[in-house]
């Protein structure tokens, strides 16, 4: 699981390879049905902001070729934004000690790898030695592996659900965050 795959925080020079994962994560998932421009940009706005958490997953494994004098950085596959959480589902100020979990997406080229229990794994770390005490995300009701994946991490529906602005439905998980515990 993962042999090959590193998660570090992204820097300003990875936030394109990371919104092109997110888009191409969700084209396949909507069945080839494209995002309007403006979700891209919004995507790529967020993930750009330095207030956020950005994580990447790179692919260190074949056939990764760094090119001559290993400059050339290894494929990003995966990503996930954390952001401070905020009332009113993100329009009101922020909640001291939430953070609030975004684009979490893998390259379809390596779902089953469990690229995306890493990110979630490295998030988790990361916001607990963050000092935040809790962590949520809206997920599509209908994205089942996603479920799973969340429910593994320690996360667990809060009954609360809403329809996105694509118009899906989409419901909330929440999980408590304990100082360096991953899961």
């Amino acid at each position: 699981m993962g042999e090959a795959v590193v998660v570090r925080q992204a820097g300003l020079t990875d936030v394109a390879a990371a919104a092109e994962v997110w888009y191409a994560s969700h084209l396949v998932r909507r069945n080839g049905r494209a995002l309007p421009k403006e979700r891209h940009d919004l995507a790529l706005a967020r993930m750009s902001d330095p207030s956020g958490l950005l994580l990447i997953a790179e692919d260190f494994g074949s056939p990764y070729d760094p090119g001559p004098g290993g400059s050339l950085p290894p494929p990003v596959i995966g990503t996930i934004l954390g952001e401070a959480g905020r009332e009113d589902d993100g329009s009101g100020p922020p909640v001291p000690g939430l953070l609030h979990l975004a684009l979490l997406s893998v390259h379809p080229d390596h779902w089953g790898r469990h690229v995306g229990r890493l990110l979630m794994e490295g998030i988790i770390v990361r916001a607990s030695a963050l000092g935040y005490r809790r962590a949520q995300l809206w997920a599509h009701a209908d994205n089942a592996v996603a479920g799973r994946l969340y429910r593994a991490t320690g996360f667990r529906r809060t009954g609360r659900a809403r329809i996105d602005d694509w118009g899906e439905l989409v419901v909330h998980h929440q999980r408590e965050l304990q100082p360096g515990s991953p899961g």
